[in-house]
């Protein structure tokens, strides 16, 4: 009964997405999870358990509103937000339905769309189920085979219980989707035939998705479209065909990676093992832009915008080695773009005519390649808790990848580290080292070298407080060469920080007292004239805990020096909860930071939540801020928001 009551746990949490299904696609895989659910379900299971539907969910309403905006601020005075994500469970495959609407960002061009939609099954939260069948189970057969009676058991009955512990334990540590795993799963009845066919499906989902391949191939973007993974025993295949969304912001306050022409992205992966365990995947990700909006091109302005097409392919793996003490993994990219397809063609043929590149990006006088790479290895070595770590990356001047718009490019770097534990790694050093390089072919005016180091004591006795130290010394030279205006040079930044913190928790019958101390300070000497400086921060924390409340207060000094002249800041913090009937919760708090001649920041919050019935979390905050300083052309002004949320999980 323990095992079937175990088995009967399905998950109640939903993938949240976004984007513009058609509702056809959303039927069909409505009706694929039944038609699998049925298809593939044993005869017996058929002939004696009807089909389980079980219902969850989520949603939350938010409305937030201030009677002025901060500065730099992208949020509007006034918004409302509501988050639907209802959960079917068929078979114990989960089904989830993502809505999201929102009054935010509603600017030609935003990046939230005031209505999105989603549809998608993941078996991330079906691999949690597992592994939480799995924990039931082990702690089911440990009590059974401590339950039983020595001198009634026989020597068979106690190998039985004793072998099935040994295979969940291992189970627990090696979790995976072959097919020996899953067969011993369902040997176990912990898996059904419907489960184990959606564990094929990593992914499988329509609406918005943040595909991450690697760094160098695609990461960092929002996809609106299809979004596929399979498992096919050990070999692994993934789709993602969309359009991108415009991470465009309020206007002067734009984000990274803005396009002005629609794009589209063509993605796929395929290999062995899965994306975040032991695998080799071969990527290749295609980006093409639409032309500009005719209507748009005939109007007064810049004129169209070049049209860019860059595909992308790469070649991934993670491996372990030495009974896997070693961990290796790295990668290989390549990309080919064209930034005008408009561009006059290449005079050069042989040029012209790349093997599968050429149909794609149709390469001209704008086009370009360039290559990426990284290698990473960890050593860990048994008994003695020694970790050694080293590795390297590579990005070519000219890698320019569109599905990876935040990704750094020309530069080189380098870095190693080891990590060494003591007295039942109650005492752990380390120390790391990373250097870096831009610059690469001498191209431009400017080079960046970087060489940073990072030494750290850690001391967790027990009973006694707990100390971290840190040292970390920058040295960075800044070489300019050609410049229009004034004069060539190398300039060097010798930059040393050190930090400690310490903390202790004191039980003093039912008061816990946690007391939290932190010093830091930055010390930056340079060859230009008036350039160094110090900065000295020293902080305190102190927080008590008593039954059904709570109260925390924190002091912190900020001293920042240059050119001989000493500005300090102080930030002092109060506050604390109380929660009455079991259930209503009171928060309140009041901080105030000041300097001379600085701002002055003067605020006091609260917030209340509380459950109702039927209804969900209720609550609601209230801030007040007052600000001042001679930097206002108002003197003094103040801010007020107020917001109010309804969350209910089913």
């Amino acid at each position: 009964m323990a095992r079937k009551s175990t088995y009967r746990q399905h998950i109640q949490t939903a993938l949240l997405a976004a984007g513009s299904p058609s509702m056809a696609g959303c039927i069909l895989m409505a009706g694929f999870l039944i038609l699998a659910g049925s298809a593939h379900a044993q005869p017996d299971q058929r002939a004696t358990r009807p089909v389980q539907l079980i219902y969850g969910g989520y949603h939350k309403m938010h409305f937030e509103t201030a009677n002025r905006q901060h500065f730099g601020s992208e949020h509007p005075l006034t918004l409302f937000r509501w988050e639907l994500q209802p959960t079917v469970s068929a078979y114990g495959i989960p089904l989830s339905m993502s809505l999201f609407y929102t009054t935010e960002d509603n600017n030609p061009g935003g990046n939230a769309s005031r209505f999105q939609f989603g549809l998608s099954l993941s078996s991330d939260q079906l691999e949690q189920t597992l592994r939480d069948r799995l924990q039931n189970e082990m702690h089911q057969s440990t009590r059974e085979l401590m339950d039983l009676e020595p001198s009634l058991a026989t020597e068979a009955d106690r190998s039985q219980i004793t072998d099935r512990v040994d295979q969940l334990a291992d189970l627990q540590h090696n979790l995976d989707v072959s097919s020996r795993r899953l067969d011993q799963m369902q040997s176990l009845g912990l898996l059904s035939s419907t489960e184990r066919l959606a564990m094929r499906f990593p992914m499988l989902g329509i609406g918005a998705a943040y595909p991450h391949y690697s760094r160098f191939v695609m990461q960092g973007i929002t996809v609106s479209g299809f979004h596929l993974e399979v498992l096919p025993g050990r070999a692994f295949l993934g789709t993602n065909i969309g359009n991108v969304r415009n991470p465009a912001g309020t206007p002067g306050f734009s984000r990274f990676g803005v396009f002005e022409n629609d794009r589209r992205i063509y993605a796929g992966r395929v290999g062995y093992g899965r994306p975040f365990g032991r695998h080799v995947h071969l990527m290749g990700v295609y980006v093409d832009e639409s032309p500009d909006d005719p209507l748009r091109d005939n109007m007064e302005g810049p004129g169209p915008h070049p049209q860019m097409k860059n595909f992308i392919t790469g070649l991934k793996f993670r491996m372990g080695a030495i009974r896997d003490q070693l961990d290796l993994q790295g990668e290989l990219a390549a990309s080919f773009l064209t930034r005008d397809a408009g561009a006059p063609d290449i005079a050069n043929d042989d040029l012209a005519s790349i093997p599968v590149i050429s149909p794609l990006i149709d390469p001209n006088l704008s086009s370009s390649a360039d290559v990426s790479g990284m290698v990473d290895a960890a050593l860990r070595l048994p008994g003695p808790g020694t970790r050694l770590r080293a590795g390297m990356q590579y990005v070519g001047p000219g890698y320019i990848n569109l599905a990876s718009p935040a990704l750094r490019n020309d530069l080189i770097e380098h870095m190693g580290g080891i990590e060494q534990s003591f007295v039942r790694r109650q005492v752990t050093i380390s120390a790391n080292y990373r250097a870096e390089r831009n610059n690469i072919d001498n191209l431009k005016n400017f080079t960046r070298t970087s060489t940073r180091y990072d030494l750290q004591l850690a001391l967790n006795f027990r009973e006694l407080p707990w100390v971290r130290f840190q040292y970390i010394p920058v040295i960075q030279k800044n070489r300019a060469r050609d410049l229009p205006a004034g004069t060539p040079g190398e300039y060097t930044y010798n930059t040393r920080v050190v930090n400690v913190i310490s903390g202790y928790s004191v039980p003093i019958g039912t008061v816990v007292s946690t007391t939290t101390v932190n010093v830091s300070g930055q010390f930056v000497s340079t060859d230009l004239t008036n350039a160094d400086a110090t900065s000295l921060l020293i902080g305190l924390n102190q927080h008590v805990a008593f039954g059904n409340a709570t109260v925390h207060g924190g002091y912190q000094r900020l001293s920042f020096t240059r050119m001989q002249s000493t500005s300090v800041r102080n930030d002092f913090t109060l506050g604390g909860s109380l929660r009455i009937l079991g259930m209503w919760m009171h928060e309140a708090g009041f901080r105030n930071s000041s300097g001379q001649d600085q701002v002055r920041v003067t605020g006091l919050w609260y917030r209340s939540s509380v459950p109702i019935r039927y209804l969900g979390v209720f609550e609601v905050m209230v801030d007040q801020s007052w600000f001042s300083g001679s930097f206002f052309t108002e003197g003094t002004f103040n801010q007020t928001q107020f917001s109010a949320s309804l969350t209910r999980s089913w």
